[in-house]
């Protein structure tokens, strides 16, 4: 029997008291008992999104709260500025179109960022442009784009654009300051950072935000945000046992402490990329996230993720173009040290076995370091 430990950035592990708490007896989801939680769990997620932004909670993936941004902003014939650096802005791309909405794209090579004056030169070349599409921390290729300078520099020069951030692998992992850098909507999903399983998507929403929705005149019927937020405990059916498990995942994060989380992350990303570089791989990314790190490897990846796997470790591999060519090792929500350490230590079994001339034991020793130092 060989023991799973999961490093995957999505889904993550799930702490054992929250399963826990998810195996009580179900409520009814139409009940005072389950509103009140519902009302709860969404004044709580304001803490952790750092907003006074109302919030809408979908019984979806993270996909679900990006539709639904794109179907309740945009009208048919609308234009938006799409950032696509990975595989997730490349969606966003697809989102719009599927809307009957023009997609503006701002491409980018897999593993770059955006750059705050490209994002200025397309909004000043076409003042159509009715909303900024982009991610936080891009999951295929664990880049952190400079979001706290896009958004500002909407907010001065381009105010009426609305500004979109998808956050599934940054909320609760990175310090977005969702308010102060002008983010009108911002989505997570469950099987990130709050640790929960698969099942969830959240939102946040300004005052501006939503007087664009009302006048958009696109179809949507499931995914609708205004309807959300008239509603006291979900339009439809919501997924009650993650919701409140939701709940204690939002009371644990807030009881460490948001700068203490933050840290926390930052330390085990830096670990692991020191790691990487003391085995003489290189980091894929430009501008590294601290949810996970993409590694480039010297070999077929996907022989390493298998190897890695025969000792427990489960990481992930490249999607699309970077499939074989890189690992990515999550490191967002419930991690802790050794964890980096026993990732690591698989990692270099792997390498090893593979015949890569990296120096083994060196990746485990640099990370004990910075731990020991920290």
């Amino acid at each position: 029997m060989t023991k799973r430990y999961l490093m995957t950035p999505g889904p993550t592990p799930v702490p054992e008291d929250i399963m826990l708490n998810m195996a009580h007896p179900i409520v009814h989801h139409r009940t005072k008992e389950f509103k009140d939680i519902f009302a709860e769990t969404k004044k709580l997620a304001q803490q952790v999104f750092q907003t006074k932004n109302e919030i809408v909670i979908f019984s979806s993936s993270g996909t679900g709260a990006m539709e639904a941004s794109v179907s309740n902003l945009l009208s048919e014939g609308d234009k938006a500025l799409t950032v696509a650096a990975g595989k997730f802005g490349e969606r966003w791309s697809q989102l719009v179109r599927a809307f009957g909405a023009s997609a503006v794209e701002l491409k980018y090579d897999y593993g770059d960022y955006a750059k705050i004056e490209d994002v200025d030169k397309a909004l000043s070349k076409d003042s159509s442009i009715k909303a900024v599409f982009m991610q936080a921390s891009e999951t295929s290729t664990g880049v952190f784009h400079p979001i706290d300078e896009i958004g500002k520099m909407i907010k001065e020069k381009y105010p009426d654009v609305v500004f979109v951030v998808d956050g599934i692998t940054a909320i609760g992992a990175i310090d977005v300051k969702t308010d102060e850098w002008n983010i009108d909507i911002m989505i997570t999903g469950s099987q990130k950072a709050l640790m929960l399983p698969p099942g969830l998507s959240l939102m946040s929403v300004s005052e501006k935000a939503k007087r664009v929705i009302e006048n958009s005149k696109n179809r949507y019927y499931y995914f609708d945000i205004l309807k959300e937020l008239n509603s006291d405990g979900g339009s439809y059916t919501p997924a009650v046992t993650l919701i409140e498990g939701l709940n204690l995942a939002f009371k644990k994060i807030l009881d460490e402490g948001l700068d203490n989380v933050f840290r926390r992350h930052e330390l085990l990303a830096n670990a692991t990329r020191e790691a990487a570089l003391a085995l003489g791989l290189e980091l894929f990314a430009k501008r590294p996230a601290n949810s996970l790190t993409a590694i480039a490897m010297p070999v077929d990846s996907s022989k390493v993720i298998s190897l890695m796997k025969d000792y427990g470790v489960h990481v992930s591999n490249g999607q699309g173009s970077l499939k074989g060519k890189i690992i990515r090792i999550a490191h967002l929500g419930y991690f802790g040290k050794p964890d980096i350490i026993m990732a690591i230590g698989g990692l270099e079994i792997a390498l090893k076995k593979l015949g890569v001339d990296a120096p083994f034991g060196e990746g485990v020793k640099k990370a004990m370091e910075i731990f020991v130092e920290e």
